[in-house]
């Protein structure tokens, strides 16, 4: 065809060839739109699925303690939208007291919602329930932005903004799937991923002696601490009360513990659930230097302000884990790597601090199910 004489199906070709280029030049941006929006849109419909079967849990899980299904609903809706503004930050002095008085707010509104909601639930189950309505709004709010901007990209047929949530969309579906098969750990009350922090430091309280009697309630908003004793140091064992789900004020427990004890803390130990790297093992046992707590600022800075005034060391341990993991019911792999997170405390004890000495050891995370 190419070298020989034309023929009726060589000019058939070229001309299909022709007009496919035209086609692709004229409309080509517009076809790959159309295909983005279509993969969006079934993003869409799972994240409004999920978004609408939490909500339900939500509201059967309320509803065991005292008010109607439709009170429940109706009160559960309005709840969705609420929102926490964060304090303004072109005068930065004093932002982070400013913050931590309105998440303390914020956290006297959840309390006051499941209050009159759930009239008949224990202040356990308090807990739950406000971790099950955050992932509820967490569900609500994920697929109300993502709807945002789909709407927003069609409407003024912007192929970047159309193209990024494209893009994300992936990770936003793998963090929504997270959440939502969390609900039925939140709640049923069950042990997550991210109580293995106070779970740790239960089981070495445990092992030097400590029991559920010898624990000093409220040092910090809803955080206590053990007192024991090892190989001649005292070593105070710091976790929120539980077995609610709550993570408190362990921030601010461990810097009145260090005032209560006027400086004479040697050492700061933090144990906390942390972000596993994409290839690395779930359960991973890992140590470093600072504090170990995944607030939006005023803990960690009090546990690093204090630390700083008084020159004590910050060490920290962490055990390896993805979202799913870390929200979801715990996991065997992260159950197993307890007695390593023990012995690499045991050790830094022993070597970094001597007899006589007074250590703070502060499991951070969600005590749901885990009890003292």
């Amino acid at each position: 065809m190419q070298l020989g004489e034309p023929t009726d199906l060589s000019w058939i070709v070229n001309i299909l060839f022709l007009v496919f280029i035209m086609v692709f030049s004229l409309y080509g941006a517009k076809i790959q739109m159309w295909q983005w929006l279509k993969q969006i849109e079934a993003g869409l419909i799972e994240l409004k699925r999920m978004a609408i079967e939490s909500r339900q849990t939500a509201i059967d899980t309320f509803k065991k303690y005292g008010k109607e299904e439709k009170e429940v609903a109706t009160a559960l809706d309005r709840w969705l939208d609420y929102f926490l503004i964060t304090p303004v930050d072109l005068d930065p002095a004093g932002i982070l007291q400013r913050l931590d008085h309105l998440l303390d707010e914020r956290r006297d509104r959840y309390q006051e919602f499941v209050a009159e909601v759930a009239p008949e639930a224990s202040p356990t189950v308090h807990q739950n329930l406000e971790n099950t309505l955050e992932v509820a709004q967490v569900l609500s709010l994920i697929f109300r932005v993502v709807r945002h901007f789909y709407l927003l990209g069609k409407k003024t047929g912007s192929q970047i903004l159309i193209m990024q949530i494209h893009m994300q969309m992936p990770d936003l579906l793998r963090l929504a799937k997270a959440y939502f098969d969390a609900m039925d750990a939140f709640s049923g009350g069950k042990p997550i991923g991210d109580g293995i922090g106070p779970l740790v430091v239960t089981k070495f309280a445990h092992e030097y002696g400590a029991t559920p009697e010898k624990y000093v309630q409220e040092i910090g908003r809803e955080v206590g601490y053990y007192e024991v004793e090892m190989e001649g140091r005292t070593v105070y064992v710091v976790r929120a009360t539980g077995p609610g789900g709550t993570v408190g004020k362990p921030g601010f427990a461990i810097k009145n513990l260090v005032e209560q004890n006027h400086g004479k803390i040697a050492r700061i130990i933090t144990v906390d659930a942390a972000l596993k790297l994409e290839g690395e093992d779930l359960g991973r046992v890992s140590e470093g230097t600072g504090a170990a707590i995944g607030d939006p600022g005023p803990e960690k800075h009090a546990i690093e302000d204090t630390a700083t005034q008084n020159k004590i060391a910050i060490e920290a341990i962490v055990i390896k884990q993805d979202e799913a993991a870390a929200v979801g019911v715990m996991r065997k792999k992260i159950l197993d790597a307890v007695p390593e997170a023990l012995e690499r405390i045991k050790t830094a004890i022993r070597k970094r601090t001597k007899q006589g000495d007074k250590v703070i050891l502060a499991g951070i995370g969600n005590t749901m199910g885990i009890g003292l």
